[in-house]
């Protein structure tokens, strides 16, 4: 698996970090660099083939006018491009050789639905699978290529295998990671927690969440009728009190559900 990574500002450096030099995470603010236990035991630098840092949108005016100017031709068996212009975006599949493309939209400035539908039209003729999850912790695969990427990075919507030894939290293992790497850090701060009722136990790991910090949008998205910020706090609750056999559904809003919800 050869991916490829066209981004801008910080989330798309965020996760460059986390696939390639996941020991830094502590320089985002978590953890804090002395509290750092290294609990990210993976690197994947040596599938992340190509790395592409653009200017931000807003920096490049209304129009781009070549494209080609800012991405060079490359090909990687998956791309992700994350909060480009666009202008660039919408020539990604021509100038890049692909098998997939990911469009995260954690902000729905990354990818409006008019953009996603002409993406989902020029991936489809071209053959390339095509996903834009919004936020990018609930990418959750259906198709060949972007089900084998998950699974390689052990990335998308987060899992867990949480061990309770009578009201504590005694251990808790990582089965597949959120793209930002979040879920180590939830982890992390879950093992030893004592568990007094399950509202105390949701508004923690929904705390814990936020603290990492996530950097998708607090802007609220007509289509998920929520921002993408608080639909990534219900996944993490949901999918870590499922682990912990701790039912979570009443806690996410009747009309989040449905993205929440495996």
């Amino acid at each position: 698996m050869r991916v490829g990574i066209v981004f801008s500002g910080d989330f798309g450096r965020r996760f460059v970090v986390n696939l390639v030099a996941p020991w830094l995470c502590s320089s985002f603010g978590a953890c804090g660099i002395d509290e750092c236990d290294y609990c990210k035991d993976y690197n994947f630098s040596e599938m992340v083939a190509h790395v592409v840092e653009v200017p931000e949108p807003a920096c490049l005016g209304t129009y781009v006018e070549n494209p080609e100017e800012y991405v060079e031709d490359f090909s990687c068996d998956v791309l992700v491009a994350v909060n480009l212009h666009p202008d660039i975006l919408i020539d990604i599949p021509k100038i890049v050789d692909c098998k997939a493309l990911i469009v995260p939209a954690c902000n729905q400035n990354w990818c409006r639905p008019g953009l996603r539908k002409q993406l989902l039209d020029i991936c489809s003729e071209s053959g390339i699978e095509f996903d834009s999850p919004k936020p990018f912790c609930s990418f959750s695969p259906s198709t060949p290529i972007l089900r084998r990427f998950s699974d390689e990075l052990n990335m998308g919507k987060p899992e867990f295998e949480v061990e309770i030894e009578g009201s504590r939290v005694r251990k808790v293992r990582i089965l597949k990671s959120d793209p930002c790497g979040s879920a180590y850090f939830v982890a992390r701060r879950m093992t030893g927690y004592i568990i007094q009722s399950p509202e105390e136990f949701w508004k923690e790991i929904h705390q814990l969440q936020c603290s990492y910090p996530c950097l998708a949008s607090m802007e609220r998205d007509p289509e998920l009728i929520e921002a993408p910020f608080h639909l990534a706090g219900y996944i993490m609750v949901y999918q870590f009190s499922k682990a912990a056999e701790i039912d979570a559904l009443h806690f996410v809003p009747e009309y989040l559900r449905k993205f929440v919800e495996p």
